[in-house]
Order: structure tokens, then C-alpha cells, then sequence
């Protein structure tokens, strides 16, 4: 992903879910299952360097999100407010189907390309002063291996799954508080003010596709 674009999304993510914040004492235990056809229409679009293909496919009573970049990124955000101490957990599922192809990469700013992407935002005053933890799909860096995310060193990239492409959903569960603390060496000082979902391959010039679905903030 460009760094430009990357900037962009995450200094706007900022100024949105600033505004979830004044609502925290409304917020209650929030759970994605995206069963009900208008699910993905509650979450909003973030156009970064051309628009991701998101949308809602349903099997039957179940329903889930499929993501599809060709060369483009672009995220799908929800504004949410909530303490990550009272709810440190985040569970979703994932499958990850095609990844962009970064053989001809050379610099982490082009290798920035990733077939699935959940971020936790913990936003401020602007985006240096903001924080981002990022939970990527890889393709053959070890689960739990914290990367410096191109864009800066207030956001940090965690390997919640490696490895090929599955034909099965992959559940996920990590503890939010827990990884914080392994990234940025103290715990956090200010609220979540959203989450988002991201399938990006505009850095490669390729193409990547995943899927998600049950996304769930809930109490240790």
C-alpha cells in the first residue's frame, strides 16, 4: 500500500472514530455476524488508491463478507467506543484466498500488501499522537511476530495467521490489551474508536481476495 494513501486512511479513521467516543457509555458488547443482508451497509467505506470489491454473501441463514482487491485498496470501517481493558478480546474469521504477489517487491512500502487485515484505532489529536494495532494475515512470517508497520512507528503490525491460502474460515481470537502491550511496550492510554476490516494489493499492482466474518468485541 502507497504511503500516501495509508496516511490518509488512517488520519480520517482518526477524526471518525473520535466522534464514537463522546458515545462510550452507550456502547454494549458488539458482535458482526453478518447474517442480515444490510449488515455491511452499518460499516463505512474508505477509498485509498481505488475501491476495494466488499460485499455481503449469503449460504443459506449464514452471511459473510468477500473482499476482492485488483490493485486497489480500500478499507470498511465501524465506529465504536469502548475501554480495551473492560473488553480486551477480539474473535472474528477469516479466509484468506488469494494473496497479492510481492515477488517483485523490494522495499517494505512496496511489500505493504495484504490479503486480510483487522485494525483496532485508537485515536487522538491527529495521526502521530493516534495508535493502530493491525492484525495481518501472512503468508510465511511466524504467528505472533510483531512488524514496523511503512507508515510509522505508532502503528504495529501483528501476524495473527501464516501461511497459504485455506478453504476452510480460520477463527481468530487475540487478546488486544495483551498484544498492546507486546508493541508498544506500555498499555494504552485512550479508548478504541473503531475497528476495520482492509484486503489491499495496490503497492503490488496485483490482485488479493479474502473473507470475513463474526467479528466480536467481548470481556476477557
Amino acid at each position: 500500500m502507497k504511503r500516501s494513501s495509508k496516511l490518509i486512511f488512517l488520519s480520517v479513521l482518526i477524526l471518525l472514530s473520535a466522534l464514537s467516543l463522546c458515545l462510550a457509555q452507550a456502547v454494549y458488547l458488539k458482535q458482526f455476524d453478518f447474517n442480515d443482508k444490510d449488515a455491511l451497509k452499518k460499516w463505512g467505506e474508505m477509498v485509498l488508491n481505488g475501491k476495494v470489491e466488499y460485499e455481503l454473501v449469503k449460504e443459506g441463514e449464514e452471511g459473510y463478507i468477500r473482499a476482492l482487491s485488483q490493485g486497489s485498496a480500500s478499507a470498511r470501517y465501524f465506529r465504536i467506543g469502548y475501554k480495551l481493558k473492560e473488553y480486551p478480546i477480539i474473535n472474528w474469521k477469516w479466509k484468506a484466498l488469494r494473496f497479492p504477489d510481492k515477488s517483485r517487491a523490494q522495499t517494505d512500502k512496496e511489500k505493504d500488501d495484504y490479503a486480510a487485515r483487522i485494525y483496532i484505532i485508537f485515536p487522538y489529536l491527529n495521526f502521530s499522537s493516534s495508535k493502530f494495532i493491525e492484525y495481518v494475515w501472512a503468508e510465511d512470517t511466524p504467528i505472533g511476530t510483531v512488524l514496523e508497520s511503512p507508515v510509522g512507528n505508532n502503528v504495529k503490525m501483528v501476524v495473527a495467521r501464516s501461511g497459504e491460502a485455506r478453504e476452510e474460515f480460520i477463527s481468530e481470537s487475540r487478546n488486544v490489551y495483551e498484544d498492546y502491550i507486546r508493541a508498544f511496550g506500555d498499555e494504552p492510554r485512550r479508548s478504541v474508536g473503531a475497528i476495520a476490516m482492509m484486503c489491499d494489493a495496490d503497492s503490488t499492482g496485483t490482485s488479493a481476495e479474502s473473507l470475513f466474518d463474526d467479528i466480536a468485541i467481548i470481556r476477557k
